[in-house]
């Protein structure tokens, strides 16, 4: 699955500051998380992208899925797209790029055609009382999703709190699936509550709370 973040707001911050989030000291060592730097570059040319094609093409190390990240994918030229593309096209279902942009037109139609657009969004005031309900969490985009995220990984307590949410959602639904026959919505849910207990159990190991949240997440909504 492919997503293409995009910031509109001049002088925003916001997708700089997630990928700092996602890629800081703490989980820089992530064998599942992978990142092409062009902080300090005009450009994003082939062998770069080639370099970053060769750190995705294995299957996850320690999560079910691995993320591959670009900011400021606008840098990419056109060669590189074109080179980009092919492994947008082949890229299985244990894999996720973001590809962050000021606009979407930078990049080609085709990498478009095959990616999710999500427009960055503030949460208001980003604090836990404006959190308390997850029941649209899976109707907001990756990044809000990943802000929320963030907030309940502050600590343990609040990461088990987000958990035991989450599980009650899906195990209404499964409930309700349950009510009402449907046998592989059913199945469905308990392969996802079962991702949940994963989750619940990394925290409880003081596993990176962020990452084992948002990991959750994509793999939820994936």
């Amino acid at each position: 699955m492919t997503y293409i973040l995009v910031d509109r707001s001049k002088g925003s911050e916001s997708l700089q500051q997630l990928l700092a989030q996602i890629y800081d000291r703490d989980i820089k060592n992530s064998p599942d998380i992978h990142a092409l730097d062009s902080s300090e570059k005009n450009s994003i040319g082939i062998e770069e992208v080639k370099a970053f094609q060769k750190e995705m093409m294995f299957q996850p190390f320690e999560e079910k899925i691995q993320v591959g990240i670009i900011a400021e994918a606008e840098k990419l030229t056109s060669q590189a797209q074109n080179a980009l593309l092919k492994t947008l096209e082949e890229s299985s279902d244990t894999s996720i790029y973001i590809l962050c942009v000021a606009n979407e037109k930078n990049l080609l139609p085709t990498i478009r055609s095959r990616a999710k657009i999500v427009y960055s969004k503030k949460l208001p005031n980003g604090d836990m009382e404006n959190l308390n309900d997850l029941n649209d969490i899976f109707e907001k985009d990756i990044l809000e999703q990943f802000q929320i995220a963030e907030e309940y990984a502050k600590s343990k307590d609040t990461a088990l709190q987000f958990t035991a949410t989450i599980e009650d959602l899906f195990r209404r639904r499964l409930e309700l699936d349950i009510k009402n026959g449907k046998i592989d919505s059913s199945k469905e849910n308990l392969a996802l509550l079962k991702i949940i207990q994963e989750s619940r159990d990394k925290i409880s190991a003081n596993c990176n709370r962020r990452l084992t949240l948002e990991a959750m997440l994509m793999q939820l909504k994936a």
